[in-house]
């Protein structure tokens, strides 16, 4: 099934994560101090908030246009910030922390738990493997972004995330200072399938620290569904095994090249 050159009635939302700190700046967990589960969400103005793993996580409600975006966003974000200064907490973004692994026991069962549904990876169309979190005492944050438009379907939402890797995934790679988060999540093609659209999962939660940088998210993001046609071009520029290799491995100097030589929209 050949996929679209352009997606129609387009709205963006988000889902992402970040860590709690106590008043001393320690990161610490979220197990208690949130509320809220990814069957049962926390309900707040704009969306909701929840527990995943020793992280809070937030979701906003989806947005048509980029000022309601914005708006979503800090909305739900400052009703997070509130619940957690409540608990003398406070929000902490950043991709990775390295846990002791007796301090996440000491959090019981939920900091063990990892992956709620199916991941997929969009270039070879297979399931991804999930981690376990009893073996790693890494825990990530991501910043995914959440995509519906008419007639969702596979192809369609296979091609975007495939345009959103060149778009958003390579021009990260330049602005986020993490490098440790993609040993577990967000790796090139991170997806799950919606029933309204596409979830992409490639990006942490670094974006959400202005402004400027979630304009720049909803921008690109609405940019990549209207110019679905281009895929084909820049893959003829650039190998999907190249693409995938320049991200997994957080690739500055190779992303820089790529971006340049297709001459992808850099954030200012």
């Amino acid at each position: 099934m050949l996929h679209k050159s352009k997606l129609e009635n387009v709205t963006v939302g988000a889902d992402p994560e970040v860590f709690v700190a106590n008043h001393t700046g320690t990161i610490t967990s979220a197990i208690g101090n949130v509320g809220g589960s990814k069957d049962f969400p926390r309900p707040v103005t704009d969306g909701g908030v929840q527990e995943d793993n020793v992280l809070a996580e937030f979701n906003i409600n989806p947005a048509s246009n980029k000022i309601e975006f914005l708006y979503n966003m800090n909305s739900v974000m400052s009703s997070l910030k509130n619940i957690l200064e409540n608990k003398d907490l406070q929000p902490v973004i950043i991709a990775s922390h390295m846990f002791d692994k007796g301090e996440l026991e000491s959090y019981g069962p939920m900091a063990m738990e990892f992956g709620c549904s199916a991941e997929w990876n969009a270039w070879s169309g297979r399931e991804m493997p999930r981690p376990q979190g009893s073996k790693v005492n890494l825990r990530t944050a991501g910043g995914h972004v959440h995509v519906g438009y008419d007639d969702p379907n596979k192809a369609d939402s296979i091609a975007l995330v495939k345009m959103l890797d060149f778009v958003l995934g390579l021009p990260s790679i330049e602005i986020d200072p993490d490098n440790q988060r993609r040993k577990l999540y967000g790796k090139a093609g991170s997806m799950r399938y919606k029933p309204y659209g596409v979830e992409y999962r490639s990006l942490s939660n670094f974006w959400l620290s202005s402004d400027d940088l979630m304009s720049w998210v909803y921008d690109t993001t609405l940019w990549a569904t209207n110019n679905l046609g281009m895929l084909p071009e820049f893959l003829e520029l650039v190998d999907n095994k190249t693409l995938n290799k320049v991200i997994n491995k957080s690739d500055k100097q190779s992303a820089r090249a790529i971006i340049d030589e297709l001459g992808i929209q850099r954030i200012a």
